[in-house]
């Protein structure tokens, strides 16, 4: 059948397409460096001449000003929020050295060394030169694609953190179509969404000042900072270590800037107009077959050639103004960071010969940022990150002549739509002794999905709405497909809709001599509310179609259910088209807890070698909208996490790194509305004999022969509450994915500058997918063979009555055997086992990614700076994962 709603992002269908080879190369002007994404501090780290009386002092960022003692060795480390420092080596409390502009990335180390000087009564201030600090960070066990504030006033990139993102080697754009359904669903706003080596555009993770802010209800994308008010930008597609999860893909670290001793403040407009933009290409008809054997949702009179939309005339203008100010509240304590943001974009969309309409739409995107630090005393700070990111949109339709290519009257509004997300996030750290450290972080996202239809001139709400216009029989539309004011709009999400996210991770790091043990807990609750769709108009709409005259439209025997008459069947329906009454209600709240505890281990085995060891234990629960868990994986889940890092000259000139890890992703809150909930999709086909002209509807229908008579749905989706244990496979497993990379780094000398020549080889294994599968028939043959009579009719073959007590999508791990529960016709709960052969799978779910990044890079060094990536890389297997671009 066609005219199918969009499905949650998980409930697709498991494919055996294979994916596509991929050769990619990159030129980014862009620094490299740190460990492990969503960290909001740094390292600062190095060596001093050993002296009675020493200690280091390091200032500034936001007031930051604390005296750390010297190890017996002459080493020290600290850990700090991302800021620019100056590092003061001090003997009996008086300044013998001192280095300033020291600025460690997040998650990244920066070596500040001190030398004895030649006088020690001399005080002096020298100040720290990109030279002066090795441009490999031996410390860290990957490579992340780290961009700053000040290289993003210098780079010429789209403002968005997805396109920063893509400075990084492996990082490109997911299909548009993704990006385009997130905004219209309430779960996305103003960016694309991203492919990090061989995952999907839903198994990536975001955050903002160590908060996940990936969107909760898809796992497609997350919230952005605004473009000005980024401090740094992290790119990491693989390797992270045991601290983070909950993504096989990449991750995207947003860390805000915060406000100083010193006041600023500005404002910052930009304009790209239509005019400086390319044109728009139109777009044709090209299958030849359609002329032949029109699939049902391709209108039969189109043939290859022939003009389908009519993309010269769109044009789009986006207008963006930024406007900040920071500065101190009590100077030394407490310091403020506010930006806002206004992004508006206006432009016409022309619709296909099948929608000859011209839209004029608004879109803006909003957004606003604050900051707060208070350095309590010398061994406390708190920070508080708040902000809030919308979208609106507005749009009205003309009729468009395709034959004249102008544009005509005014026909109607679209829907309003308006989502809002507002965060906020705590972040505090003590500092108990100086080789142990306290983190907390609390944060909490809002988001508010709000769309209607308001009424405009002519709007009648008591309409149906129109579907599948380009489907109507051509000999009853003389003028060109017929629609009404509903515009297809069937139905909308319900203005109630709510999201709220709780995410809080405690650890403690503890020094001791050549290890940095850190232990913690990292846990997520995610509140879906009022998701699902409220029905336009009576609550149903008409569907047309084009089927096969004389070839029934579902199933083949009248007696199993779902089963649609061929259309032939009336003598209307003797050329193919027929309509059906589509019905799609789909609404509820549901919850999903994740937990997570981690520990790791970073030991300087030999001060030329680095091991990083960790694991960490990841727990999933979804609950269904009556708040009864379908999915409970509270098993311990390992996850190993291996890596390391050796300084091979013991000068950081020539580094060689690795690491090796598994990966968990849990199912998002989405999946639950359908796949657990109870959903309504049905469709209740007929023939007909005309179509109103100005309403749209068909005229003398007639209903052809289907089983239910009063409507089909291809997965048993009356309505009916479904029983949680039999959503999914009792032994359901969580997706997971292997990476292992291994890579060098190499600095020289080329001209009297130093550049660093880099080779990462990068490994990704797909080891387990969550899918939904619908053979109710499989089911009942699988429950028959195990001795269950009530599934049987009477000559051994499955009772089609029967088969509609099996749910239509049971969520399972594809390629493996599974337990499965299943409603008896006598009320009862039996379980079955299905095995791949049963399932009709021909292999096992299979994705690999292997690629090779070869970069070269010339660091900072006052004046320019540049890398240049050459990726080659390859993805192949029979499953994308939780999305389906095709």
């Amino acid at each position: 059948m066609s005219g199918k709603s969009r499905r949650a992002s998980r409930n697709r269908m498991f494919q055996r397409k294979a994916l596509a080879l991929a050769i990619g190369g990159s030129v980014a002007l862009a620094f490299a460096g740190g460990a492990f994404a969503q960290a909001t501090t740094g390292t600062i780290y190095g060596t001093v001449p050993v002296a009675a009386g020493e200690t280091i002092q390091i200032t500034g960022g936001a007031g930051f000003n604390r005296t750390i003692s010297v190890g017996p060795s002459g080493r020290y480390s600290i850990t700090l929020p991302v800021g620019n420092y100056t590092v003061s080596l001090l003997r009996d409390g008086k300044v013998i050295q001192s280095k300033a502009n020291v600025t460690p990335a997040a998650a990244g180390a920066v070596v500040v060394d001190f030398t004895s000087p030649t006088n020690a009564q001399t005080l002096g201030t020298i100040n720290v030169t990109a030279n002066a600090i090795p441009a490999i960070d031996v410390t860290t066990t990957n490579q992340v694609t780290t961009i700053t504030a000040r290289q993003l006033q210098q780079l010429p990139i789209a403002r968005s953190v997805e396109n920063i993102a893509m400075l990084a080697p492996g990082v490109t754009g997911g299909a548009p179509a993704f990006a385009t359904s997130a905004i219209q669903t309430g779960t996305k706003l103003n960016s694309s969404l991203l492919v990090f080596g061989g995952a999907s555009v839903a198994e990536n993770a975001y955050y903002i000042d160590g908060m996940n802010v990936t969107d909760a209800l898809t796992g497609q994308g997350g919230i952005g900072l605004p473009y000005y008010s980024i401090e740094q930008v992290q790119t990491i597609t693989t390797g992270y270590d045991a601290k983070y999860g909950r993504s096989v893909g990449g991750v995207i670290n947003q860390i805000g800037k915060s406000g100083s001793n010193d006041w600023h403040f500005g404002v910052r407009a930009s304009w790209a107009p239509t005019s400086l933009r390319d044109d728009y290409k139109n777009s044709y008809y090209s299958n030849p077959l359609y002329a032949t054997n029109p699939p049902d949702s391709v209108d039969p009179t189109k043939v290859a050639g022939q003009l389908y939309t009519y993309r010269k005339a769109n044009d789009q203008q986006e207008t963006i103004y930024d406007a900040f100010v920071s500065g101190p509240i009590i100077p030394d304590k407490l310091f403020f960071y506010l930006s806002a943001e206004r992004d508006q974009v206006r432009g016409h969309l022309i619709g296909s010969v099948n929608s000859p309409t011209n839209t004029s739409y608004i879109d803006n995107y909003p957004k606003v940022y604050f900051k707060l630090n208070w350095n309590i005393n010398e061994s406390n700070i708190l920070s508080l990150t708040g902000l809030q990111s919308a979208y609106k949109d507005y749009g009205f339709n003309y009729d468009f002549d395709y034959d004249t290519k102008q544009t005509g009257a005014y026909i109607s509004d679209n829907p309003i739509t308006k989502n809002t997300y507002r965060l906020g996030v705590l972040n505090y750290t003590s500092y108990i002794t100086d080789n142990l450290t306290f983190n907390a972080m609390y944060g909490k996202t809002h988001g508010e999905f709000f769309s209607a239809q308001l009424p405009y001139p002519g709007f009648d709400p008591t309409l149906p709405a129109i579907v599948g216009t380009s489907r109507q029989n051509p000999a009853y539309t003389p003028n060109g497909p017929v629609d009404n004011a509903q515009r297809g709009n069937y139905n909308i999400g319900d203005p109630a809709h709510r999201s709220t996210v709780a995410n809080y991770r405690l650890s403690l790091d503890y020094k001791w001599r050549t290890h940095d043990f850190q232990v913690g807990i990292d846990n997520i609750t995610t509140w879906d509310k009022d998701d699902g769709t409220i029905a336009t108009g009576p609550g149903y709409a008409w569907d047309y179609h084009f089927n096969t005259p004389n070839v029934p439209i579902s199933g083949t025997n009248p007696n199993n259910p779902p089963y649609v008459g061929p259309p032939d069947s009336n003598p209307d329906g003797a050329s193919g088209y027929t309509a059906a009454k589509l019905i799609f209600i789909n609404h509820g709240s549901v919850r999903v807890a994740q937990r997570a505890a981690y520990l790791e281990d970073n030991w300087q085995v030999t001060p030329d070698l680095l091991l990083n060891l960790g694991v960490r234990d990841d727990s999933f629960i979804n609950y269904n909208p009556a708040g009864e868990p379908y999915i409970r994986l509270t098993k311990p889940q390992w996850a190993p996490r291996l890596g390391f890092s050796w300084d091979v000259h013991g000068d950081s000139t020539l580094k060689m790194f690795g690491n090796a890890g598994r990966y968990y992703l849990a199912l998002p809150a989405g999946v639950a509305m359908r796949g657990a909930g109870a959903s309504t999709f049905t469709q209740q086909y007929y023939t007909y004999n005309g179509i109103d002209q100005t309403t749209g509807i068909p005229l003398g229908i007639k209903p052809i022969p289907q089983n239910p008579a009063t409507g089909v749905s291809a997965n048993n989706e009356y309505g009916q509450p479904l029983d949680p244990r039999t959503v999914a496979a009792q032994n359901i497993k969580a997706e997971y994915s292997d990476n292992f990379v291994l890579g060098m780094q190499q600095q020289f000398n080329f001209l009297d500058t130093n550049w660093v020549f880099g080779a990462t080889g990068r490994y990704q294994k797909l080891g387990r997918i969550v899918d939904d599968w619908d053979d109710t028939y499989a089911i009942c043959n699988a429950a028959i063979r195990e001795g269950y009579s009530n599934f049987a009719a009477p000559d051994g073959t499955c009772d089609p009555v029967a088969v509609g007590f099996i749910n239509g999508a049971t969520l399972v791990n594809p390629g493996e055997t599974q337990d499965l529960l299943i409603n008896d016709p006598d009320g009862s709960l039996d379980k079955v086992t299905v095995t791949n052969a049963d399932m009709k799978f021909d292999m096992p779910p299979k994705r690999h990614y292997y690629s090779l990044d070869l970069s070269l890079t010339h660091e900072w060094d006052g004046k320019w700076f540049a890398r240049i990536d050459y990726v080659f890389s390859r993805a192949y297997g029979n499953t994308e994962g939780p999305v389906q671009s095709d």
